[in-house]
């Protein structure tokens, strides 16, 4: 037994005489700052080149990355090893997705470590923007590469003949967008513009027309690719109701102009009345004294009610029709009564006793033949309407009042008989006639005695005018 601890003392001597020997093994090498993707350490190492010494500071590169001093380089202990790692670009391409180490590289570069290259209107974008120059290196260099093929596409815009172009475009649009075709909204795209592109695509671009429209006090600027008006109205949403119209109407094409009104058209009814006067109707009363009048019904005025139609058209009126009318309300007759009892009177005048059966107020004049224009000595000269020779006793009266031949007292002038007219004399007037020689100027009212016998009742004037001139 002391014999076995003692060789396990001696064992544990040599042991850790050999780690400290390792130790100031380790610790005698050379000191070599390094500095890896920014991070700064100190190794001691017995390597003799960069590169030996970062092998046996176990630091792995990639070919790709940049070393300064370069591998091959004799250690240098006051010089840092700086270590550039190159960063991971992603490319995708042909519907493949590489990861490739890169450093300072051209994008074109990077692409043909991977054995592939741009080929006529390929895009390469860079962090998804396209590349102007795709040969020229970037110190900042892209995070994700992708090469878009291009592939021929024909494109026909509106009535001209197709072209055929190429394109490296994902969808229509974009396609449409990079070649330089302007799209409105109202413009048509077959196939739409999210559709992706594919060899051999044809595009179809339907062009649409400016047009102005004004309607509802608002004058709208669209475009359409209606053929007539009544469609581009419809696609605008402009619907025509009951008598709207459009100038020009709605079967007629586009106009040239591009300008459309619409007008609106609103009617109604206006219901108004109107007072219909009654009439009057006259009723003989045999039992009351002519030249009497009493009312036997009064007078109800009708009513009448008229409608019209009118028209506005953009709130002007245009027009006004009438529609109709309706006698709501018949008017009512008034009924005058009037005296037919004829009473026999006895009166003393100047010139004896008189019998007469009527008498009434009449305004009275006078004239003789000398005053007309007739020439004295000539047969007409003096002649009245009746035929007999103007004297005194022949009166002028209104003949729709009294005929020739009526008899007649008017005081102051004496006994008359009605036989001439003049153009003045209507109504109740009488102008009293005269002998040249013995002429009296008259010119004011007098009460006229209509003398016996009385007149057949066909002849009687039943009602006089009411005034006396």
């Amino acid at each position: 037994m002391p014999h076995l601890k003692r060789l396990i003392a001696i064992g544990l001597g040599l042991l850790f005489l050999a780690g400290a020997v390792l130790a100031f093994y380790l610790n005698a090498g050379t000191r070599v700052n390094l500095q890896v993707d920014g991070q700064r350490l100190t190794i001691a190492t017995h390597a003799s080149t960069v590169g030996a010494a970062l092998a046996e500071a176990g630091v792995k590169l990639d070919p790709a990355d940049r070393v300064r001093p370069t591998l091959d380089s004799p250690l240098n202990p006051a010089a840092t090893i700086i270590v550039e790692r190159a960063p991971l670009v992603s490319v995708a391409a042909n519907g493949t997705t590489y990861l490739v180490r890169a450093l300072a590289a051209s994008p074109t570069g990077i692409l043909a470590t991977l054995g592939l290259s741009l080929g006529p209107g390929d895009v390469l974008l860079a962090d998804g923007l396209p590349l102007s120059d795709t040969a020229q290196a970037s110190p900042a260099l892209p995070h994700t590469l992708a090469l878009e093929r291009a592939v021929d596409i024909t494109i026909t815009d509106g009535a001209a003949a197709p072209v055929a172009v190429r394109t490296a475009a994902p969808t229509v649009g974009e396609a449409l967008w990079a070649l330089g075709y302007y799209v409105y909204l109202g413009d048509e795209i077959r196939p739409a513009p999210d559709t992706a592109v594919t060899p051999s695509l044809a595009v179809t671009i339907t062009r649409s027309r400016p047009v102005r429209v004004q309607a509802d006090g608002r004058t709208l600027a669209v475009r359409t690719r209606a053929a007539t008006v009544g469609e581009a109205l419809s696609e605008i949403g402009l619907a025509l109701v009951g008598e709207d119209y459009a100038v020009p109407a709605e079967e007629q094409p586009l106009p040239d102009s591009g300008q459309i009104e619409v007008v609106r058209v609103r009617e109604e009814i206006i219901t108004d009345q109107q007072i219909v006067p009654f009439d009057t109707k006259y009723q003989a009363l045999a039992n009351v004294e002519i030249d009497n009048l009493q009312q036997v019904q009064a007078g109800v005025p009708g009513v009448l009610r008229r409608l019209t139609r009118v028209r506005y058209e953009n709130g002007v009126e245009k027009s006004r029709v009438a529609e109709g009318k309706t006698l709501v309300q018949n008017p009512v007759s008034e009924i005058i009564g009037y005296g037919t009892n004829i009473v026999v009177r006895s009166l003393a005048t100047p010139d004896g006793a008189i019998e007469y059966w009527r008498s009434f107020s009449m305004y009275a004049t006078s004239y003789a033949a000398k005053f007309t224009l007739r020439v004295p000595g000539t047969p007409t000269y003096g002649l009245t309407a009746s035929g007999k020779i103007l004297t005194k006793g022949l009166v002028a009266i209104d003949r729709n009042l009294m005929p020739f031949g009526t008899r007649m007292y008017v005081p102051g002038y004496g006994p008359a008989e009605a036989a001439d007219i003049g153009s003045g004399v209507k109504g109740r007037f009488i102008d009293l006639g005269f002998d040249d020689w013995n002429f009296e100027n008259w010119h004011w009212p007098v009460t006229v005695y209509f003398l016996t016998p009385v007149p057949p009742a066909g002849q009687i004037r039943w009602i006089i005018p009411s005034t006396v001139p």
